[in-house]
């Protein structure tokens, strides 16, 4: 995706939580424009009351920056676990649509409030403004490139300026949202009621990348369900069938590569058993999944493993740890099972 999805309303920054279930889906569908060619749900709300994010929210509200965002929140009205509720976004990989939902984030007060109190910790720049135009409460973005709409108590829908009039007409009842454009029956393919889903058509250079692999992706489709660990589900349509048997092939070879390596991976040995792939005409899906105890299971491991490397057994010559690494932007996979399940970040 060319151009990042500049979601630097104050709103989303002061929460932590990233732009990319069923609760999206509905009514935010209706104000994404019908170029988008790809759409993507998070059910934010819902992945708050899964095991895994119960587990480690301790481990969350310790950390200083989740404590200030948290204060920041509650001081502008809003609960920093229902603020946000969900997230909806529309692309074609340059420019986007996004619709937020929770509680009180389309509150006026609330929202000058978030501006003010980002103002605070930006040397005097407020991140946006809020303005009446043609009887809409718009937010003025200070970066120019992207504008917002409130458009209730509980909604507020983001945009780059190109795809501006679109929104403003689809808020007023007129145009063509994407759920009735030219690829809804694509979009409608992802299960929408997963914690997280995405569909669409593969992106011109994600593809070119692809054919150095012998694939030609066209389009894909995905969800994440968080219910029980994690549970990964996604399917891509290429060129020809015959694309899609011979990267099962590989596919099918990488698995069984991964049941010998699962061992010294710190995975359960059962790990191969819950990857499946399977092929129908020129489509090639895979269905994976990995338990809440699994993870817990991985994630000591590696802890084990980092604190070794680091001489957290008490001699000397230990490593420093390593410098973060900024994570590469989501690219549909064109190769859906050449990586196994890996547990979320914390």
């Amino acid at each position: 995706m060319k151009r990042k999805i500049p979601l630097t309303l104050a709103a989303l920054a002061l929460f932590g939580l990233p732009a990319c279930g069923g609760g999206a889906s509905a009514a935010g569908g209706k104000l994404i424009p019908e170029q988008a060619t790809i759409m993507a749900g998070i059910d934010v709300a819902g992945l708050m009351k899964t095991k895994l994010y119960t587990d480690n929210k301790a481990e969350v509200e310790k950390q200083r920056e989740w404590k200030e965002v948290a204060d920041a929140a509650k001081g502008c009205n809003l609960d920093p676990e229902k603020a946000i509720a969900s997230i909806l976004i529309g692309t074609d990989g340059k420019e986007f649509a996004a619709v937020i939902t929770g509680d009180g984030i389309g509150d006026e007060k609330n929202l000058t409030c978030i501006a003010d109190k980002a103002k605070e910790k930006n040397n005097g720049k407020a991140p946006f403004t809020i303005a009446d135009e043609g009887g809409k409460k718009v937010l003025k973005m200070d970066d120019g490139k992207s504008t917002g709409f409130i458009i209730d108590g509980r909604t507020i829908a983001l945009t780059s300026k190109p795809w501006e009039a679109a929104v403003k007409d689809l808020i007023d009842g007129k145009g063509k949202p994407a759920t009735d454009g030219p690829n809804k029956d694509l979009f409608k393919r992802a299960d929408q009621s997963k914690h997280i889903w995405a569909a669409g058509v593969v992106p011109a250079d994600a593809a070119g990348a692809a054919k150095g692999m012998g694939a030609d992706p066209k389009d894909f489709s995905g969800s994440f369900d968080l219910s029980d660990g994690l549970a990964v589900k996604a399917t891509v349509t290429l060129a020809s069938a015959d694309q899609a048997t011979a990267l099962k092939k590989k596919a099918d070879e990488g698995i069984g590569a991964l049941k010998g390596l699962a061992p010294m991976l710190g995975l359960p040995p059962k790990i191969g058993d819950t990857i499946a792939v399977s092929v129908k005409d020129a489509q090639i899906s895979v269905e994976a999944s990995i338990t809440n105890d699994d993870i817990k299971a991985l994630k000591e491991k590696a802890g084990g493993m980092m604190g070794g490397m680091m001489g957290g057994g008490g001699g000397g010559g230990g490593m420093d740890a390593p410098p973060p690494v900024e994570a590469p932007p989501a690219t549909p996979p064109a190769d859906p099972a050449a990586a196994p399940p890996a547990a979320p970040a914390n």
